[in-house]
């Protein structure tokens, strides 16, 4: 389907997102999260990460907030996104990068401190 050409674009390569933190895929996620795409939005997800006291809900965070920039970049919507990389990804390697960008989140907040 034409709807998820670009998606399916960016994440042609699922091993190389996980294993490259340079990865666009990575690096626009990053951006997003670190104030790029407004103060607004950086505000919104630093506070959000700053309740998250556990594993799970840091786990929860990292999968609310990719979901969530992948829905405003590529235009569709958070449900299509999620079920997108379930049904494309699968559930192991969408784990495996899951604590990948839980790593790029620590290192994007804790450099501001």
């Amino acid at each position: 389907m034409e709807t998820y050409k670009p998606i399916a674009n960016d994440f042609n390569d699922i091993d190389n997102i996980i294993n490259n933190p340079n990865h666009v895929v990575r690096r626009y996620y990053s951006a997003f999260l670190d104030g790029n795409y407004g103060e607004e939005i950086y505000n919104k997800y630093r506070t959000r990460f700053e309740l998250c006291n556990t594993e799970k809900k840091k786990r929860s965070f990292v999968i609310q907030s990719f979901v969530e920039y992948n829905a405003l970049d590529y235009g569709l919507s958070t449900q299509q996104v999620q079920r997108w990389l379930v049904k494309n990804i699968g559930l192991e390697k969408l784990e495996q990068l899951n604590k990948q960008l839980a790593e790029d989140i620590i290192e994007i907040y804790s450099e501001e401190v």
